[in-house]
């Protein structure tokens, strides 16, 4: 027979290694018995979830009870890597209220599978392997304690939020610095978190305002696009109207690092970038079943000096180049963030490769590609995986 402690430890390690949940209620008090139904029908939500790393994964369960009639509303929203999912369902009794808001989610979560194979922390050899070998994932026995978790909806958003803030910063501080290189806009006169921190005002003031075919981390992307092309345009309306006296020489190394980009380092932010919050560090760990080093090192090489390149490109070509070799977007998303058909996203990233060819071609690099054609139809980060 196991110890106290043993099975202590043992519902420790079952309780990190599962979805976590939270239950919030409203004008009653959930009994035992409603908590284990609810708990039990959480089950069909799981087979679903396979695909994402446990603690990328949040259900926040809100339960209310009109106050002067019999009438429960049951309130879901599920929380994924890349998206929030809601349901809300009304019923005379809680437990009816529950079915529909969970067979309304499902649905949602099955329109979303086409999403899933491409996301960027699926295309990874070693996620996809992890999820072979694991167990299937389960909520947690109990929901989280009272009063912890996300509260409602847009804690949940929140949340979300926080998981993506570096990784938005970051794709800001890219696009500045391009901007900033170009001599389009002044090094350091845009500060990126201000930015970000735009992007999460509006964000939680109006969540209603995503578009229905976005999901929020692309609204979160489009938003900080839209946000920084704002503050550049108002730099440079400003800056025609003033007449500069002195015209100050910045070295190109300063305007970098003032634009938050270290030049002698890209690759760590790169690096940063393509590696989502949630990954463990065993995954980092190289196997027999991955590329060489020496491929390895050459792919980074190759993110690092077409990211120079892409310097000189035009605007339209430089965006749709972050956004698929970079963040790993699929052309309908690039061409949601961008504002344009996912006819002409395909007709950029066209373009983006010949132009990938006729560089490496020109420097001695282009027979890997004349070698292996597909290598250059597939986003960087799916290269490194």
């Amino acid at each position: 027979m196991r110890t106290m402690a043993e099975r202590s430890r043992l519902m420790n390690t079952n309780h990190s290694m599962a979805f976590s949940w939270n239950l919030v209620t409203r004008n009653f008090r959930a009994h035992d018995q409603l908590r284990s139904k609810l708990r039990q029908k959480l089950g069909k939500l799981e087979l679903h979830l396979q695909r994402f790393p446990h603690d990328a994964v949040h259900l926040h369960v809100g339960l209310e009870k009109h106050p002067k009639r019999e009438l429960f509303t049951a309130r879901l929203v599920l929380r994924v890597p890349s998206n929030i999912l809601s349901s809300q369902k009304c019923a005379a009794d809680p437990v009816p209220a529950l079915d529909g808001a969970i067979k309304t989610l499902l649905r949602q979560l099955a329109g979303l599978k086409s999403e899933l194979r491409r996301e960027a922390l699926w295309k990874r050899k070693a996620r996809r392997a992890e999820l072979r070998a694991a167990k299937l994932l389960r909520f947690a026995p109990d929901p989280m304690g009272v009063g912890t978790g996300p509260q409602n909806e847009s804690d949940v958003i929140r949340e979300m939020i926080e998981q993506n803030h570096s990784q938005l910063l970051r794709y800001v501080r890219r696009q500045y610095w391009h901007e900033a290189t170009l001599g389009e806009i002044p090094p350091g006169a845009i500060d990126a978190r201000a930015v970000v921190d735009e992007v999460a005002r509006q964000v939680l003031t109006a969540p209603e305002k995503k578009p229905a075919e976005l999901g929020f981390l692309l609204w979160f992307y489009m938003l900080a696009r839209q946000e920084l092309a704002r503050r550049c345009k108002a730099l440079k309306a400003q800056a025609r109207e003033m007449v500069a006296l002195e015209e100050p020489l910045i070295l190109p190394e300063d305007a970098e690092a003032a634009a938050g980009y270290e030049p002698e380092q890209p690759l760590d932010i790169i690096e940063q970038t393509l590696e989502p919050p949630v990954v463990e560090a065993k995954n980092l760990i190289p196997d027999p079943h991955t590329a060489p080093p020496d491929e390895v090192v050459a792919q980074k090489d190759l993110l690092e000096q077409m990211q120079r390149t892409a310097n000189s490109w035009l605007k339209p070509e430089r965006e749709a180049f972050e956004l698929y070799f970079v963040e790993g977007f699929e052309p309908e998303e690039i061409g949601m963030v961008l504002g344009v058909s996912t006819k002409h996203a395909n007709e950029l990233l066209v373009s983006i490769r010949r132009r990938m060819r006729e560089t490496l071609l020109a420097q001695g690099d282009g027979r890997r590609f004349e070698s292996n054609p597909a290598q250059a139809n597939q986003p960087i980060n799916s290269l490194q995986s």
